[in-house]
């Protein structure tokens, strides 16, 4: 058994499964998930278990049936590979569901949409898988029974205003209320050690920072900032609450 070949082998496969590793890292870290909002949605642990078990399976089983004088060998590679493609963009469409699309302002707060969770269709607020979570604004109709609808949807049926594509409106359409809803940044000291919040805060000392709004998140609660216009600066990692 030539063990060096079988080494070379799976080396060749490891570097092809790295390459297919950064791309996942690009898309999920810099696109979908931009920080801090992969440790609000809790996807760290999901996608590296899926991509562990998928990028380091392949190459050990290339390592276990590579054989050259193996007449089945090149269809054993085939399968291997269609197996790990296979597993790697089912992970990633996994990932991509949950991916937040939009940081929805909702009365005095900050909610982060996931993909699936959208109800409604609207071509002024598609995304693809190439965008990043954009900010948006939620309120009730103007018009009464379809306000009414979107009032009865979140008391009985449990659905957000946040994820009602009916509801949407642009972010500074809301600047006034934004302004008017803001908590003071030295409130974030009672929910956070003293210099972790002014090393977060002092990256954006040059932003006019006017306070925050607390951002909930699926595994942990963020911080939005704001300044004094109503637009918002960054979503930083601190607790808005206990």
């Amino acid at each position: 058994m030539d063990w060096k070949v079988r080494f070379y082998a799976m080396c060749i496969h490891i570097l092809l499964s790295c390459a297919l590793l950064g791309i996942a890292l690009c898309l999920v870290f810099l696109i979908w998930y931009p920080s801090p909002l992969h440790k609000a949605m809790g996807v760290n642990e999901i996608f590296w278990v899926l991509l562990s078990i998928d990028l380091i399976l392949g190459p050990l089983l290339t390592f276990v049936i590579f054989n050259k004088n193996k007449k089945e060998l090149k269809r054993d590679i085939l399968i291997i590979i269609l197996l790990q493609v296979s597993a790697y963009l089912y992970g990633l469409y996994t990932v991509a569901q949950g991916r937040p699309v939009w940081q929805v302002f909702v009365i005095d707060d900050i909610e982060l949409v996931r993909s699936i969770d959208l109800i409604g269709d609207s071509p002024e607020y598609k995304t693809n898988l190439l965008t990043k979570p954009g900010w948006i604004a939620a309120t009730y109709s103007n018009n009464p029974e379809i306000a009414q609808k979107q009032k009865e949807a979140e008391m009985f049926e449990g659905i957000s205003l946040a994820v009602q594509v009916d509801a949407y409106l642009p972010l500074e359409s809301r600047k006034e209320k934004i302004s008017q809803r803001l908590k003071k940044i030295e409130d974030l000291h009672k929910f956070n050690l003293k210099q972790k919040v002014d090393t977060s805060i002092n990256i954006y000392s040059d932003k006019n920072i006017a306070g925050y709004l607390p951002v909930k998140g699926f595994a942990e609660d963020m911080t939005a900032l704001f300044d004094h216009d109503g637009k918002p600066i960054a979503i930083v990692d601190l607790r808005p609450w206990n």
